[in-house]
């Protein structure tokens, strides 16, 4: 038989055997949907979809072979679909049959207790697109009927970004050629990047295809792809399987890691990181251009005013309409500079100002101008501006994050944090300094005055520290990392003099902990680990401090290993001392 004859054999008989991959939720594992795939006769030559729907087409019967892939596809997943989505493949070509047009997919959805909102018609982009005025409409009349519409092997076909911008779909697809080996070349990552990016934009979805290995899902993950499909998270097959155990224990794993490193750069971030860009005024624009721009917005937002490059002013809307809303309001201002209703003392701060340290600012304003939004300079030119909505979702979601991580004694950030913190310091590298903190003799403190009091100490050590620090630094990062251990990064230029003051402040306030008795005997008379009755000194701090003039080959390990040789020295010296060494460029000239 030839393959016509055998074509025609399968149509006729309903040899096509429908097999599903699952589109996979790339934030926690779940299956989103199926992709429903079809599959000629076992050992056929049109067992292979291509050349099953090559010959199709040339046979002028496209549309027979297509309905019955996609009634059959349909009618395979009655009453066990669920609440998951079933992905159905459409040549673009089938969508002008006037058969397809006749409701025939509605219909047999109904007879298998679907409806149009279960089903995503996929078209791929391979398929060249002539007419898209009439394409368009066509796509159009299915989307008011509820069906969605995804865009397949999106980076591989003819018509390029045209087709998304024309049909602005539900869904856009990857094409496989982008996804293969992505952990391994930057121009595709680059591209993947950019294309999430206007997904999300615009409200598509992203579902790569294609993925065959973990360290591909790795960046996927990473540049924030919304669903996954390929052999590594599960083959086609007959029936809708769930996805392995492993596979979604995998998955979380590593959204939890990349929830952690966001919230770390949270941490860590700048206002200026979180500065959008909007629309400026010069101070001589006319009242009536700011409230047309105002009414066109379905958000108002307050109106920046720039001249020049240069920040002058802000106006805050419910201000500007307060004054169009008095007698002769719209009148007297439409025709007017809008300089007159500025206020031409704004909150400004710069790009790498901490979200913190604006935090306090805005808290600082006069009442009047509380609410007003941050312009945010960078070379004091005009960057971009915060509203203190969005400020109040990043402190948020900052101290969430903080008391998640922070030791449960001190409040102060815990090794996660210091973590983080540290790796931060590194990647936008300038000098500064590492100050490990270990109060001696503390145990012995602890053992004869109770646990209760030892708490006490490390609480008010890190009220002290804390104190000190602010004082003679606003930079400056404080975390404690166990016990009696702390660890703070501060300036390289500021060492000296910081050390002695924390050295003073702790030795004056050290001694308030303990009775008269001891504070006269300058001892502590306890058993030693011997069980021998021994004279402790009262406690002192060691700090071991590492100038840190270079980052080459430093790790967390690396660093800790030198600050326990320096904390050695330290504590040698049976008085609150501290010692500094030197790590990197050694011809880096910094003050002593």
């Amino acid at each position: 038989m030839n393959e016509s004859g055998e074509l025609k054999m399968i149509l006729e008989n309903k040899l096509i055997t429908p097999v599903y991959q699952p589109i996979v939720a790339l934030k926690n594992g779940e299956i989103f949907a199926y992709e429903a795939l079809s599959r000629g006769p076992e050992g056929s030559p049109l067992h292979p979809p291509d050349a099953l729907f090559a010959l199709a087409e040339k046979e002028k019967c496209l549309w027979h072979l297509d309905y019955l892939c996609r009634s059959l596809a349909i009618k395979n997943v009655e009453n066990i679909l669920g609440s998951r989505k079933l992905f159905l493949n459409v040549d673009a070509r089938i969508l002008y049959d006037r058969n397809f047009h006749q409701g025939s997919t509605a219909k047999f959805l109904q007879q298998c207790n679907l409806n149009e909102r279960d089903i995503v018609f996929e078209i791929s982009e391979k398929t060249t697109v002539d007419d898209y005025k009439s394409f368009c409409a066509v796509l159009e009349n299915y989307q008011c009927q509820n069906y969605k519409i995804a865009i397949d092997d999106v980076g591989a076909g003819y018509s390029g970004l045209n087709l998304l911008a024309q049909i602005a779909p539900q869904f856009i697809k990857l094409d496989i050629g982008l996804v293969k080996d992505i952990d391994k070349n930057h121009i595709r990552k680059s591209i993947v990047k950019a294309l999430v990016g206007f997904a999300h934009s615009a409200n598509i979805k992203i579902i790569a295809e294609g993925i065959e290995r973990k360290e591909e899902l790795n960046i996927l993950i990473e540049l924030g792809v919304d669903y996954g499909q390929g052999f590594f998270l599960g083959r086609p097959k007959p029936e809708l399987l769930e996805l392995e155990e492993s596979i979604v224990c995998y998955i979380r794993e590593v959204n939890r890691e990349k929830e952690n490193f966001r919230l770390n750069t949270l941490l860590n971030m700048t206002i200026g990181e979180i500065a959008s860009k909007q629309t400026t005024f010069s101070s001589e624009t006319m009242g009536h251009v700011i409230l047309d721009y105002l009414r066109s917005m379905q958000e108002p937002l307050d109106v920046i005013i720039v001249d020049e490059g240069i920040p002058a002013g802000i106006l805050n809307y419910n201000m500007f309409y307060q004054h169009l809303a008095t007698k002769y309001g719209i009148s007297l201002y439409s025709n007017r500079p809008i300089r007159l209703l500025m206020n031409n003392k704004p909150l400004i701060v710069d790009y790498e100002t901490s979200i913190e340290e604006t935090s306090q600012q805005v808290l600082n304003r006069q009442n009047g101008c509380t609410y007003d939004a941050i312009i945010v300079v960078k070379d004091s030119k005009y960057y971009g501006t915060v509203t203190i909505k969005k400020l109040l979702e990043v402190t948020t979601k900052l101290e969430i994050n903080r008391a998640r991580h922070a030791n449960p004694l001190t409040g102060l950030p815990g090794n996660n944090v210091i973590e983080w913190t540290l790796a931060a310091y590194l990647e936008k590298f300038i000098p500064f300094a590492v100050i490990y903190i270990d109060i001696d003799n503390f145990k012995v403190y602890n053992d004869v005055y109770g646990f209760e009091s030892g708490d006490t100490v490390l609480i008010a050590t890190a009220r002290l520290l804390h104190e000190t620090l602010n004082k003679y630094t606003k930079k400056f990062f404080l975390g404690h990392i166990g016990g009696d251990d702390f660890i703070a990064f501060i300036p390289a230029d500021e060492i000296s003099e910081v050390c002695n003051m924390l050295i003073k402040n702790f030795d004056m306030e050290s001694k308030n902990f303990y009775s008269a008795k001891h504070r006269m005997e300058k001892y502590i008379a306890a058993a030693n680990r011997n069980g021998q009755i021994e004279k402790f000194p009262l406690m002192t701090v060691s700090l071991a401090v590492l100038r840190i003039t270079g980052k080459d080959g430093l790790t967390s390990t690396i660093l800790a290993s030198k600050a326990a040789a320096v904390k050695k020295k330290c504590k040698a010296i049976h008085a609150s001392t501290f010692i500094i060494n030197d790590y990197g460029n050694m011809n880096l000239k910094l003050p002593q």
